[in-house]
């Protein structure tokens, strides 16, 4: 889809979001209260950019129709674009000093003309490029430059593999909850006793599980100086540093979150209180083989989950030292048993790649995936790391797109700038409470190496 597709969708949106909202009103007969004339002015404000930037993207469509005309005319045709394609250069780019992302969002709301319209053609980039005009948080704020969004993904997010791994949704917009429909008792069949009798009937029960939103945010205040008169976009060591503790807290929230006081019920705490297919691990000298040892524990996890949720586990989610214990095994003969990959013989598992975090290899044919934000902290000692085994796709996790914003206001009397980022999730773990097992014990105290 083009920028001016998405223009044009953007503004057919607002447009029936300011019909709707003067659908009340008109049919009541009555004036706009003062919510419905602030919502109605910041409306009519988001047609006018759009139709400004419209009228924009309609010319530089005229020009490169053009432009396509006269390559044909003069027989230049090679190499030649679509007349329907419009392509503008990315505006905000690492190591670019001309062009600041905080600061001409700080510029914008000084009526910097310029600055805005660089914020305008960027978010048309993003959206494009991010589809973030199906997502939560989607509209009236600025999404952070293409570039820090990648980097988000692969680098900023080392700290949530876990949360990557349940492969995110996005979270839809104008939503305070989600919930999910869930069969609680189902309908029955038996062999019938003889002809004209009556067939097995039970009656199909259901419910539903929900989980809140929850919002991950977080703010930096910058002196003003830094902004007008730093030699470098400052954005991309602020708005660096904030994203990653941002996928910090979302990967945190996704595991070990309460499900209180606004957090998600991260899939750690449910399982390890609710599951019912969970394993304990108890060995003296904890050991990766043998009768009692670790791989045994981890098929027996596998084994229950198979018997109750009647779907085989695909993934198996430690912190990497435990990873490393593992690694570090070998048998009586000396012989490691994970393997660097493609040397599988006799072996428990295999390595791939050189991870601190992520997908990291494979143990009995399930995908190991390390994460730092595991616990490290739980039994009698407060020095066991639980191992988790699950079905991944049991799992359901939404978040929104990561937005950014700044506010000069209460801070003019120091000549400071706030700047925020921040995004809504959403974790439903409950639909079975047979998907993930908690291998857990004295067999996972910290390991010696």
């Amino acid at each position: 889809m083009s920028p001016l597709e998405i223009m044009r969708e953007r503004r057919a949106a607002k447009k029936q979001e300011l019909d709707e909202l003067l659908a009340g009103p008109t049919s009541e007969k009555r004036d706009l209260n003062s919510d419905e004339s602030e919502k109605f002015d910041s409306l009519v404000e988001e047609i006018r950019k759009c139709d400004e930037r419209i009228g924009e993207l309609e010319e530089q469509e005229k020009r490169e129709a053009a432009a396509a005309a006269a390559r044909v005319e003069t027989g230049h045709t090679g190499e030649q674009r679509s007349a329907a394609q419009v392509t503008d250069p990315v505006m905000y780019q690492r190591g670019d000093a001309s062009k600041s992302f905080f600061r001409d969002l700080y510029l914008s709301r000084k009526g910097d003309r310029d600055a805005h319209e660089r914020l305008t053609r960027h978010q048309a980039q993003v959206v494009e490029k991010r589809a973030l005009s199906t997502t939560a948080g989607a509209g009236g704020e600025f999404a952070p430059p293409l570039w820090l969004i990648d980097e988000y993904v692969k680098f900023a997010r080392a700290g949530r593999k876990f949360a990557d791994s349940l492969d995110p949704m996005p979270l839809p917009s104008g939503v305070s909850s989600v919930n999910i429909p869930k069969v609680t008792g189902g309908t029955s069949t038996a062999v019938q006793a003889s002809q004209n009798t009556s067939v097995s009937d039970t009656d199909l029960t259901t419910g539903s599980v929900s989980s809140g939103i929850t919002t991950v945010a977080g703010k930096q205040v910058v002196a003003l100086q830094l902004i007008e008169q730093s030699g470098i976009p400052f954005d991309q060591v602020v708005a660096g540093d904030l994203a990653a503790d941002h996928a910090r807290s979302v990967d945190t929230q996704a595991l070990l979150g309460s499900g209180s006081s606004g957090q998600l019920e991260g899939v750690y705490t449910y399982f390890a209180a609710s599951g019912t297919v969970n394993v304990t691990y108890t060995q003296a000298t904890p050991a990766v083989g043998g009768a009692g040892g670790f791989y045994a524990k981890l098929f027996a996890a596998a084994s229950a989950i198979e018997g109750a949720r009647f779907l085989p586990p695909d993934t198996v989610w430690m912190h990497p030292r435990r990873w490393n214990w593992i690694l570090s095994s070998s048998d009586s003969q000396n012989r490691p048993l994970v393997t660097p990959n493609g040397t599988p013989v006799n072996v428990v598992g295999e390595k791939t790649g050189n991870s601190a975090e992520g997908v990291v290899g494979q143990i009995g044919g399930l995908q190991v995936i390390t994460d730092a934000n595991m616990k490290t902290n739980t039994g009698a000692g407060t020095n066991q790391d639980p191992v988790m085994v699950g079905v991944k796709s049991d799992l359901k996790f939404w978040e929104s797109a990561i937005h950014a914003d700044t506010f000069d206001a209460p801070y003019a009397d120091s000549m400071g700038i706030l700047f925020r980022i921040y995004s809504y999730t959403a974790l439903i773990p409950s639909r079975y409470t047979t998907s993930v097992s908690v291998i857990d014990g004295t067999g996972l105290i910290a390991p010696t190496f």
